[in-house]
């Protein structure tokens, strides 16, 4: 069959720059739509920090890099100030001055690289930290830390001491912390290592981030390939109806093969599985490219949307280990559960 052909994923006469051949997109998730919603809560509540956490791959930073601002400022009808930061762990090697030089080039300082004292980056980063606060219009800044589960408890201090910094400059900093699960053992860690502070100003307020959860969600999430995108920008031209517009007129729609693909990672799933149902974006989207692109390459529809073709296709991610790592982290997620 054409889906188990041999020949090159991406056909010749596809552009080579569309965003699902570069993978240069994100789709819109109900996840995403959810996350939006509670960090704007946290914001209008004030709240100081807060976690929003979820097993790997989910699409968590695809949320923060392609939406969050965004649709944030249009939800508050105006420009919210925002900083993201992707942490990196560097272990124990960290310094309080290449901790002040990150946050330097996550703000886009243009001074971020050059050297400096401690002393100096600390005070750089306040400037920009205010400066961005007062593009807003008001006197608030957030702090968005990507792969949070990564902060080591000295550089929670140092955040601690920055976010002090700040309230005498009556600037308000909102720190969100972007996690997998294993970041809520930290606030427990925290207070009893004499770092309540820490836990009590930044860990309080948590919520998930979900995956896909059911049919109707992923149809939704698969709609985007149909109707929610397009390319070349302002053709009004969807990704399905732009790479492959012999199967697109005679019907073909990437929605409508949500129930098989659904079905193909259930069907895929580790023996003995305990955690959710509830599947990883990693998943959705690396297997939606790539029935896509069969089709758009001149495979039959039916062919690749046929079960035996999505479950090898699904296979064929990497989904069965991906969810054998979501049901490890399921016992720490029901123990911090319990805790609330």
């Amino acid at each position: 069959m054409e889906a188990y052909s041999s020949s090159p994923l991406v056909a010749d006469h596809l552009p080579k720059n569309h965003p699902v051949v570069t993978r240069d997109y994100s789709l819109f998730t109900p996840a995403i739509s959810e996350m939006v919603n509670t960090v704007a809560r946290w914001i209008d509540d004030q709240v100081d920090g807060a976690t929003v956490y979820g097993p790997s791959r989910f699409g968590k930073s695809s949320a923060v890099d392609h939406w969050l601002q965004a649709l944030l400022s249009r939800r508050s009808g105006g420009h919210i100030p925002m900083v993201v930061w992707s942490h990196t762990d560097s272990g124990s090697s960290t310094s309080v001055g290449r901790f002040h030089s990150h946050l330097l080039h996550a703000s886009r300082h243009p001074l971020a690289k050059a050297a400096r004292s401690p002393i100096d980056r600390q005070h750089m980063l306040i400037e920009r930290w205010a400066e961005l606060a007062s593009q807003g219009g008001g006197r608030f800044l957030v702090l968005v830390i990507d792969e949070a589960q990564g902060m080591t408890q000295r550089e929670w201090l140092w955040l601690v001491e920055l976010h002090s910094l700040l309230e005498k400059e009556r600037i308000r900093l909102c720190v969100f912390s972007i996690a997998s699960l294993q970041v809520f053992d930290e606030p427990v860690g925290m207070a009893l290592s004499g770092g309540a502070h820490v836990a009590a100003r930044f860990m309080l307020a948590s919520e998930p981030f979900h995956g896909i959860r059911d049919v109707d969600e992923l149809r939704f999430v698969l709609s985007g390939y149909d109707e929610g995108t397009e390319w070349p920008k302002r053709s009004g031209i969807s990704f399905s109806a732009g790479l492959a517009p012999k199967a697109w007129a005679a019907g073909f729609r990437m929605a409508a093969h949500a129930e098989g693909l659904m079905q193909a990672m259930v069907d895929e799933l580790p023996a003995k599985y305990e955690g959710p149902i509830e599947f990883p974006m990693k998943t959705v989207a690396q297997a939606a490219r790539h029935a896509l692109l069969r089709v758009a390459g001149g495979a039959d529809p039916e062919d690749v949307m046929s079960p035996d073709s999505l479950r090898h296709i699904v296979a064929g991610c990497g989904h069965k280990a991906l969810m054998a790592v979501v049901t490890a982290f399921m016992p720490r997620l029901r123990r911090y559960g319990a805790r609330l």
